[in-house]
């Protein structure tokens, strides 16, 4: 009872504003197949402060359906591809990376930036001197190509969102762009987990 008590005090002394996330590409309605071919994951484009745990985390994700069949790209030699390769790529970029990576039947190409960051985690500034507005927003994108195929086979973005509410509360939470990061790529992972073929 003493617990109840204080969740609904707590509630009452501070606001949170909850993130929303918004799947873009509602046309892939398929997933992937992890039961064949040699995987290729490339260098994570995003921010550095998030660098070491995005790529870990895309491994460790990856390599749960690959075990070893995935190969992070700083780890492969020999291997000649662009510096950084765009996304929506061209059936021509597509056959050039086939060349470059011949060994190779699958690309996973990821990419995660922040878009906005006007309001901090925690907000300590009494309501009566405060005029929040704001938002932060950050999103995740993830393509998989087919290099046999020259196709894109999988390619899905997310957009995580919190914006700031006027009320009557001196604490207010919001989570911050970079935990938006994450959010949006688990929601990535698990429309993959849900569509895809696995071992």
């Amino acid at each position: 009872m003493k617990k109840i008590f204080y969740l609904i005090l707590l509630s009452f002394l501070l606001s949170c504003s909850f993130p929303h996330y918004m799947i873009e590409n509602k046309a892939q309605t398929t997933g992937l197949d992890f039961t064949k071919g040699k995987w290729l994951i490339n260098d994570i484009d995003c921010p550095s402060n998030v660098y070491k745990e995005f790529t870990e985390m895309s491994s460790k994700d990856f390599r749960n359906y690959l075990q070893d069949r995935l190969y992070p790209l700083y780890e492969v030699k020999g291997i000649i591809l662009p510096q950084k390769i765009d996304f929506n790529p061209s059936k021509k970029t597509l056959k050039d990376m086939k060349k470059g990576c011949n060994d190779f039947d699958y690309f996973i190409n990821i990419k995660a930036r922040k878009l906005k960051e006007d309001i901090a985690g925690l907000d300590l500034t009494p309501h009566r001197t405060n005029n929040r507005q704001g938002a932060n927003e950050s999103e995740v994108l993830i393509e998989v190509y087919n290099l046999n195929l020259s196709e894109i086979i999988y390619s899905q973005k997310v957009i995580g969102i919190t914006t700031t509410v006027n009320d009557n509360q001196d604490v207010h939470l919001s989570k911050n762009s970079r935990s938006l990061l994450f959010g949006a790529y688990n929601k990535i992972m698990r429309d993959i987990d849900k569509k895809s073929i696995k071992n």
